[in-house]
């Protein structure tokens, strides 16, 4: 009950702090969002590799209520309640989704340049992905290649729900991921500012596919899977040249980790961003 009843103080917190539309954040320009996002690459990558050296345990993320939505719950009552997903923040939380919309009016103008909170969160399809692609891609071994995250060798009897270490991890990553997706809200803010009479037009036709084909940058896309290739490399080199036993195949696995995590975050990453267009003149 105290959960619970803690719950719904948080989700409180969280639909008024993100309906704050009288504050006026006034969105970067596009180069420095770019610096922005290319600053999440190393993290990302660097908890991937941790991750990826502690073995997986299916009953961590299978059932109703599995023990990462229990304490992905817990660590982010206390971050909306320390403010953490504010409005403007582009932070959001997967366990609590109420998000309250802006809406323009004749005193609360939003100019282009403005930020404006829509009411999509890409935070189900970061989670799908984790579950589904990620997870069953690690470690499968019952030995972590490191031991001090994680708990298993300090238990008598291995308590799946305890496994602190791996869930800490998980959670860490999710937190990355999502806020990297996010940053999307002020590039769709950027790329409107740049050329609102052509968004205008399709926004108000609702055509998603042609937004997100105006939206589209092959270029730029190619030059976050090299970077974060790059980082995949760099890193897993780091922990080999350290004398970390892990298998003859870490190199390549974690390179192929981080290409399908990038390729899944540009894919919603831009489905952010079509979304925050569609309401953008609400």
């Amino acid at each position: 009950m105290r959960f619970t009843a803690v719950a719904v103080v948080a989700t409180s917190v969280l639909a008024v702090s993100a309906h704050e539309s009288q504050a006026f954040f006034a969105v970067p320009a596009l180069t420095q969002i770019r610096d922005i996002l290319a600053q999440f690459e190393a993290p990302i990558v660097s908890t991937l590799v941790q991750r990826f050296a502690l073995p997986v345990k299916p009953q961590l993320y299978q059932g109703h209520n599995p023990p990462l939505q229990a304490y992905l719950g817990a660590r982010e009552i206390d971050a909306i309640l320390h403010g953490r997903y504010n409005y403007g923040t582009l932070e959001y939380p997967f366990t609590f989704s109420t998000i309250a919309a802006d809406r323009a009016t004749s005193q609360n103008t939003f100019p282009a340049g403005r930020f404006h909170q829509d009411s999509f969160v890409g935070n189900p399809n970061l989670m799908a992905f984790y579950i589904q692609t990620l997870v069953p891609s690690m470690n499968s071994s019952t030995t972590p290649y490191f031991y001090h995250l994680s708990n298993s060798t300090q238990q008598t009897v291995p308590d799946p729900n305890r496994e602190d270490g791996a869930l800490s991890l998980d959670v860490t990553l999710l937190q990355l991921l999502s806020n990297r997706a996010h940053v999307g809200k002020i590039v769709a803010e950027a790329k409107f500012t740049g050329d609102p009479v052509t968004y205008t037009k399709l926004i108000k036709a609702r055509n998603a596919d042609s937004i997100r084909m105006l939206l589209a940058n092959t270029t730029q896309e190619a030059s976050v899977l090299a970077q974060a290739d790059t980082a995949a490399i760099q890193l897993s080199n780091a922990w080999i040249a350290s004398g970390a036993l892990v298998p003859s195949t870490f190199q390549d696995t974690i390179r192929t980790v981080a290409m399908k995590t990038f390729r899944n975050l540009i894919d919603i990453t831009t489905e952010i961003e079509v979304q925050y267009l569609l309401e953008r003149l609400h």
